[in-house]
């Protein structure tokens, strides 16, 4: 057993989860047991995005799937599937192999974006290298980076499109630069960066993405390749040989095995996943064990998840990151054990997506995703050299809209009990409401649901003023104002 406290058990599944709900951290109690989660979770049954789309297709009586059924498809995920890590690990990776509906060659493909990210769900803890591969041949990739059906020179008279070479390595693997396995900036003898590729190694690695094409014109369906198009002359890329007359399939075991085991991926992934999951600013130390896992398992995600999950750090409170505004929505829903009404099973309120917050899944605005890794708000914290992604998507308009939405579901759908709308979620406020006319036992229950045992010192007169503003008769009254408060504070939307 770990001998965690009920504050440290909220903490490591607020990081591993898509929102910790009222009986988890009990019941996660009774074994006390991290590692035998994670364990229990990376082997979890998991639902499929394709199936939950077409679950809401069915659901609504349409002829055709569209993005938002896609999206809402994707919370019936997130609120309900019983493999969370398996989600959180899913949407983290879906922010560093980018790919986004906004393209306009994918916009009409939502299904096809579905299976997109079912392919990095099904191989979110398989080794990188797997992953990579199946990213790489994914027809949606393909086309969104433009590789799809890429010729040789000897083909066009031009050289091959480099879209998808540059980003394999630039944001996929190893970066711009070489980094220490402490995830800091190497410097050379001069005290200066140093590039991990240039424009010889793109327009190489160009040449060994040719060849590959759609199987049957299905957007669904592995790429595969065609050698006859393939470029088979000898090739440089990072400083290894590729030798004449190797086909497309072996050059891309090849290469990508050269990117997964370049020094900087390491450290690269290790850092992008850490700031998904703990901290926007992981320290060094932190880095570099993860790094070293990564680099000792080849890349294994189970074991590259169970060495950012169970490191020390997690449970220290000296770490911190922003919430996203996605994930900070699906957590409200949890927190409350929310459900359609009607007997639904399906999410149909979109919740305004395009517009509430900032991002969505397979949003992207570009391959770079909805905000940089290394976005640092201007005053403090650029000052003190802090990065906090999420800022960079959350202005004025997206959290008074977002704040809307929670409003809608707290003070509109949290007295409407007796509602049969599938078409809303409603949460489930009861044990709120029983103890409404005590403000001790109330203030608990905020306790346990959002802020991990302990309501914040700023916090408590708060939502005792909230509280006191109802008479005696109508305590009940003050519980939407008080669970909105919970949710808009500072103390809940900063995850430490």
């Amino acid at each position: 057993m770990d001998g965690l406290s009920y504050k440290q058990a909220f903490r490591f599944l607020d990081c591993s989860t898509m929102g910790v709900k009222k009986e988890e951290v009990s019941e996660f109690l009774l074994t006390d047991d991290r590692s035998d989660w994670i364990e229990k979770q990376i082997s979890e049954p998991y639902t499929s995005h394709v199936s939950r789309t077409q679950a809401q297709q069915q659901d609504r009586g349409s002829s055709t799937v569209s993005a938002e059924m896609r999206v809402c498809g994707w919370f019936d995920m997130a609120l309900w599937d019983q493999a969370q890590l398996r989600q959180r690990m899913s949407f983290a990776l879906s922010q560093i192999l980018v790919v986004g509906d906004r393209d306009a060659q994918l916009a009409a493909y939502p299904l096809e974006l579905a299976n997109y990210y079912d392919l990095l769900t099904a191989h979110a803890f398989s080794d990188y290298k797997t992953l990579l591969y199946h990213v790489t041949r994914s027809p949606v990739m393909g086309t969104y980076l433009t590789m799809v059906g890429n010729l040789p020179k000897s083909e066009t008279g031009v050289n091959p499109d480099q879209n998808y070479a540059r980003e394999v390595m630039q944001l996929f693997t190893i970066g711009l630069n070489r980094l220490n396995d402490d995830g800091s900036l190497y410097l050379n003898e001069f005290g200066e960066p140093e590039a991990n590729y240039d424009d010889a190694d793109v327009e190489s690695m160009a040449r060994i993405f040719t060849g590959w094409f759609m199987s049957d014109s299905s957007m669904s369906e592995p790429m595969v390749a065609n050698d006859t198009y393939h470029d088979r002359e000898e090739k440089q890329v990072l400083g290894v040989t590729f030798p004449s007359g190797v086909g497309a399939e072996e050059e891309l075991q090849h290469i990508l095995q050269v990117l997964v085991d370049h020094p900087s991926t390491a450290p690269h992934i290790a850092t992008l996943l850490i700031k998904r999951f703990v901290t926007s600013n992981p320290g060094p130390a932190y880095v570099q064990r993860v790094a070293t896992v990564f680099r000792q398992t080849q890349g294994n995600l189970s074991e590259v998840i169970k060495a950012i999950l169970l490191d020390d750090t997690v449970l220290n409170g000296e770490t911190a990151k922003v919430r996203e505004p996605i994930l900070a929505m699906s957590f409200l829903y949890r927190a409350l054990n929310s459900q359609p009404g009607g007997g639904g099973t399906t999410v149909r309120n979109a919740m305004l997506y395009q517009e509430t917050f900032g991002q969505y899944p397979l949003g992207s605005p570009s391959v770079f995703n909805f905000y940089s890794p290394d976005y640092m708000p201007a005053g403090e914290l650029e000052g003190l050299g802090l990065t906090a992604p999420e800022l960079a998507i959350m202005d004025w308009n997206q959290t008074i809209k977002m704040s809307n939405i929670a409003w809608k579901l707290v003070a509109d759908n949290g007295y409407k009990t007796n509602s049969n709308s599938t078409n809303e979620i409603y949460p489930d406020v009861s044990d709120f409401v029983a103890a409404a006319g005590d403000f001790e036992a109330l203030s608990h229950l905020f306790a346990d649901r959002f802020y991990g045992g302990e309501i914040p010192l700023d916090i408590a007169p708060r939502l005792e003023a909230l509280w006191n503003a109802k008479s005696s008769n109508n305590k009940p009254y003050a519980i939407s104002a008080m669970l909105y408060f919970a949710f808009i504070s500072p103390n809940f939307m900063i995850q430490e």
